[in-house]
């Protein structure tokens, strides 16, 4: 005879998942077309549809410990073809933003970065920082002669003191969520049964590499059919943010190791992939908040969680881009506000990486190295 299992469905659960835009979630009932259609979801134990169940039953910890919950893609081809209209793709989406929330360190930063009650806090706090030690190093004023930006907000102590210590807070807290959220996958396994431990199923070298080649190209969102034109908005901002990085890697060493200040030329390389990078960035945003606002039902629902990371990514790439414009205009007048606008939203952008939606990054990448190291490949139906 088979054991019983206790069930205690979490109401308040439940209520979340529905303000955070699973409203549709009760309208589900079991017929399974969702993990039919779905090109992603895997042969053994597949998505979306015991994730609905679980949500509607109120299983908080399973979906917690539940790394198909972050396999999805929201491509929304499950919510195309819902005949009951409960939009699956919607019910992840809200599921993935309580994990965020859940596996977020420490948890009151989350609330507040998703609160938009909170959000002049959350601006308040580097305007705050900036502010300050621009005023002990007396450099509050509008400075003469040509566009120098270090002399408007120094590197030191403004920058060498507020960034890397920005790293290390965003690091420490990344590092803490994903702990998290992978020793949750190690208990709860898929379909809520626990599977063996990673390692030893071999090193984690291979599905590591394997995921990020993956994520580099962004082929599983290709695997999308309703929503195929995420895919571009998301490549564009995934290499935007790639190029950009690599140009702060380079400057950073022209700075620290070369003594080469900026500004650079024109015809630096190092120019010519800073521009390219804010260029993609930009045009990444701009195809994904048309996307939203194209009225569409099949694009999903966006929600304040969604809305706040697409316009601080705008905002920092354009802010950046029009600030080398401004310079080269000589227009210190509204050049210098403007610098320190873009590196508030830059700050904004990556202290507040682990509680945002930019987390995705983190924790969906973590549950696809987890799903390879398990041998579980999405889109393994066929």
């Amino acid at each position: 005879m088979a054991q019983a299992t206790l069930a205690e469905p979490d109401l308040q659960f439940i209520k979340e998942v529905k303000a955070g835009g699973g409203e549709t979630l009760k309208k589900c009932f079991q017929c399974a077309t969702c993990s039919v259609v779905c090109n992603l979801s895997a042969k053994d134990r597949p998505f979306p549809r015991k994730e609905m169940m679980w949500a509607q039953w109120g299983l908080k910890d399973r979906l917690a410990h539940d790394p198909d919950v972050w396999l999805c893609h929201q491509c929304n081809d499950c919510s195309k073809y819902c005949p009951r209209g409960a939009k699956p793709g919607d019910v992840l989406a809200a599921l993935r933003h309580i994990s965020v929330q859940q596996n977020a360190f420490p948890q009151f930063v989350g609330r507040m970065v998703n609160n938009f009650r909170f959000l002049p806090v959350a601006f308040g706090i580097p305007i705050l920082l900036f502010l300050l030690l621009m005023m002990a190093s007396g450099t509050l004023q509008i400075p003469d002669g040509e566009i120098i930006y270090r002399k408007f907000i120094p590197q030191w102590p403004v920058i060498d003191v507020i960034f890397p210590l920005t790293a290390i807070w965003t690091l420490l807290c990344s590092a803490i969520g994903v702990r998290r959220l992978w020793a949750g996958f190690r208990e709860g396994g898929f379909g809520g049964k626990p599977m063996e431990n990673p390692s030893a199923a071999g090193s984690l070298i291979k599905p590591i590499l394997a995921t990020i080649f993956s994520i580099l190209k962004h082929d599983k969102f290709k695997e999308c059919v309703v929503n195929r034109a995420r895919y571009l908005a998301h490549l564009n901002m995934l290499w935007g943010f790639i190029l950009l990085a690599i140009t702060t890697t380079c400057v950073a060493a022209g700075v620290y190791v070369f003594g080469q200040q900026t500004p650079y030329s024109l015809g630096n390389p190092i120019k010519w992939v800073a521009n390219i990078g804010a260029i993609v960035l930009i045009i990444g945003s701009l195809l994904a908040i048309s996307h939203r606002l194209s009225g569409d039902e099949d694009v999903g629902k966006a929600t304040y969680f969604d809305w706040l990371f697409l316009l601080v990514v705008l905002f920092t790439g354009i802010s950046g881009l029009l600030t080398q414009i401004l310079r080269l205009a000589n227009i210190p007048g509204v050049a210098y506000p403007l610098y320190f606008i873009h590196l508030i939203f830059v700050w904004f952008l990556f202290a507040y990486l682990p509680f945002s939606k930019f987390a995705h990054l983190l924790y969906r990448t973590t549950a696809l190295v987890y799903a390879r190291g398990m041998g579980r490949e999405l889109g393994g139906r066929s």
